[in-house]
């Protein structure tokens, strides 16, 4: 099994604690496990992720130069991806719950293709969003992956599974 990582799991260390100039054994780690494969950056959270241009866009664009093999899951041009994707907008557009508004803003980002792609490959998806109330009229991820079978967790839980420790020497 494999983490696909949500862009809040890298935008939220970013601006709040793990800083790249005060926490950078955090990034280095983090590396290490995109690089050895498990955890996962797919296409459309790169995308994201790279709109900005900051610390954390040519952190990602560093690790691409370096890294030999195809460091980027290429998660929309996966025929299965691609129609659990489809799914993934239907049970969408189909729930009256939701806000015409929210469907179509969850559906224009990343968050369905990272739920899609770890359906196709059997993967979890790491994210700091948290499962809503009943009630809610907006679209989350932790929602839609229990919806579809996906398994979800947060970084911290990530962290631990991969044996990442953050040190003080």
């Amino acid at each position: 099994m494999h983490y696909l990582l949500d862009s809040n799991t890298f935008i939220n260390p970013k601006n709040e604690y793990y800083a790249f100039d005060i926490a950078p054994g955090f990034w280095n780690q983090l590396e290490g496990k995109m690089i050895a494969g498990q955890c996962k950056l797919i296409d459309a959270i790169e995308e994201e992720i790279t709109k900005g241009n900051d610390d954390l866009k040519d952190w990602i664009k560093n690790i691409e130069k370096a890294t030999p093999q195809n460091f980027i899951h290429k998660a929309k041009e996966d025929a299965k991806v691609v129609e659990y994707y489809r799914q993934i907008a239907e049970l969408v557009y189909g729930n009256a719950q939701f806000k015409p508004e929210n469907k179509e803003n969850f559906l224009s980002g990343a968050d369905p293709w990272i739920i899609a792609a770890a359906k196709a490959w059997g993967d979890t998806v790491v994210t700091f969003e948290k499962m809503p109330p009943s009630n809610t009229m907006k679209v989350k991820i932790p929602d839609i992956c229990k919806r579809m079978g996906v398994p979800y967790m947060d970084l911290y839980e990530m962290m631990r599974k991969v044996g990442m420790v953050l040190r003080n020497d």
